[in-house]
């Protein structure tokens, strides 16, 4: 890994200008497209969803919410509560124009979040199939998925924070009223990301539609402490490992619970932010892709159940380094090596609802900040971008065109070749020697692509779906992160650009 920082000011303009063309059509990166999400919350179980709402509701302009649903789960098993998750609304109502002014996305606005609140079965678990089996009704959150699902071909990303029996009811209706080939093509649209499975539909769901993409991060029955999601806040996960101080009461206390939305933050019982890692799955920051699980991203890494599958995927280990100096090869570590990250921002959105943007007094001494725009290789968008090369192939990876909207930021460029993704044989994948290009000041980095490991390549006959976009592909794909952050501000947001070096087959392997 290495990290420069780099101060933006009079001698970098002739960067800006020289390009220029490409400043002005990265001006949009923010635009990209947001991945279509619905929430299934147990919310009044305990405080974590509250907390996780709020989290969403603060970064909204990063997704395009279809649904926001009160479900029941193990521990909240016969009651469903919408009336919490309008009061958040409510309150977000409060503080949408001063978001807004900070963000070039969209805001959804409170009255659009109102139209997308509604209630699941009121009974626990499959209790709700069996009620349907005997005449009973969808309920008007299972129709609202329904619905959803329908009004695009593009993806839905279920989010279970609590029991998913809502799904689970909308999968039993659509097969009992809809030809085999038209619920084939309703679950392909589906994308399900559950913390654990926290009531009997979850296994249900997966052995009758074992072809629809579905994340679980789970163990055993109360086992959650083992679960990758715990990374969030855990601090009995890989203790000495992740920064803990920004979970802490205190640090929640200075950063979150502010104005009237933050306000309604409540103190940790249990654990911080537990539903959260599911959020973060679909945050389209440049560093993961929802649609590829095993890239790895801030809520957590994931790898296929079965090999040569790509329907159901578990928990993942990375080896990360952590404060103490000790390496920890775990699933936490997946989701706790962003922490810092995931948290700053959140402290920063959180100082958006408390005023308006005004650029002028926008200065380093401030507590606003916004995030960068990572541009490498004079490309910028939050999907990965790709290139095809040959062993010994040169490479310069170039970021010194990123910029902040921020006056007087510090850009700190941190390069890393993320080992994980590329294999689930780490020793089979090559180490790229990522060096500073000379006179770059760390915005640009250089290396030659080393000849394959054995392993890292397979023969024409055993080659399947290793390509990173699910085409054939003989040799596996070495991924290269760049994260860019202003050291100037308190609390700066992260923005990344993953690099996807697709090697060529190798004559000499």
């Amino acid at each position: 890994m290495i990290t420069i920082s780099i101060f933006v000011s009079i001698a970098y303009v002739f960067i800006f200008i020289s390009r220029l063309s490409t400043a002005l059509e990265c001006e949009s990166w923010a635009r990209d497209k947001t991945d279509r999400i619905f929430v299934l919350t147990d919310i009044a179980n305990e405080p974590d969803d509250t907390m996780s709402l709020i989290r969403l509701l603060t970064h909204s302009d990063m997704y395009q919410v279809e649904g926001l649903v009160a479900v029941t789960s193990f521990w909240l098993p016969n009651a469903t509560f919408p009336e919490r998750i309008q009061t958040l609304v409510d309150a977000y109502g409060a503080v949408y124009d001063n978001l807004q002014s900070h963000s070039n996305n969209t805001f959804p606005t409170a009255e659009y979040l109102t139209s997308k609140v509604s209630t699941g079965p009121t009974t626990y678990g499959k209790q709700a199939l069996l009620n349907l089996q005997k005449g009973g009704n969808l309920t008007v959150g299972a129709q609202l998925l329904i619905d959803a699902v329908d009004a695009s071909d593009e993806p839905l990303y279920v989010q279970g924070w609590g029991g998913i029996n809502t799904l689970a009811t909308a999968l039993w209706s659509v097969n009992r009223t809809r030809s085999a080939d038209d619920l084939r093509a309703f679950t392909s649209k589906i994308r399900v990301y559950t913390i654990s499975d926290q009531d009997d539909t979850g296994p249900w769901i997966r052995y009758n539609f074992p072809d629809m993409r579905y994340v679980a991060t789970r163990a055993g029955m109360s086992q959650y402490s083992t679960a990758a999601w715990t990374g969030i806040s855990n601090k009995g996960a890989d203790p000495g490992g992740p920064n803990s101080e920004v979970i802490s009461q205190d640090w929640l206390t200075a950063n979150i619970q502010l104005g009237p939305l933050g306000a309604l933050y409540p103190d940790v019982l249990y654990i911080m932010e537990g539903d959260t890692p599911s959020l973060l799955f679909n945050m389209q920051n440049g560093l993961g892709n929802a649609e590829y699980p095993s890239w790895g991203g801030w809520g957590g890494r994931y790898s296929p159940i079965e090999a040569g599958t790509y329907a159901q995927y578990g928990d993942a280990a990375d080896a990360v380094l952590g404060l103490n100096g000790k390496s920890y090869d775990t699933n936490h570590a997946t989701i706790w090596r962003w922490r810092e990250e995931f948290q700053h921002e959140f402290a920063a959105r959180m100082q958006w609802t408390l005023a308006p943007n005004d650029p002028s007094s926008n200065a380093p001494s401030s507590n606003t900040t916004h995030p960068p725009v990572v541009v490498v290789n004079d490309s910028c968008s939050s999907e990965a971008l790709e290139l095809n090369v040959n062993v010994g192939d040169s490479i310069v990876l170039d970021a010194s065109a990123s910029w902040s909207p921020d006056a007087g930021a510090t850009l700190n460029f941190t390069w890393f070749q993320y080992i994980e993704p590329s294999s689930v044989s780490t020793g089979a994948v090559p180490k790229l020697n990522i060096t500073q290009v000379s006179g770059s000041e760390g915005s640009a980095v250089e290396f030659k692509i080393p000849p394959p490991i054995a392993g890292f390549c397979v023969p024409d006959e055993e080659a399947t779906q290793f390509g990173s976009y699910g085409e054939a592909q003989k040799c596996l794909t070495l991924h290269v992160v760049v994260a860019v952050h202003d050291t100037a501000r308190k609390n700066a947001m992260t923005r990344y650009r993953r690099v996807l070096l697709k090697l060529r087959p190798y004559a000499g392997m």
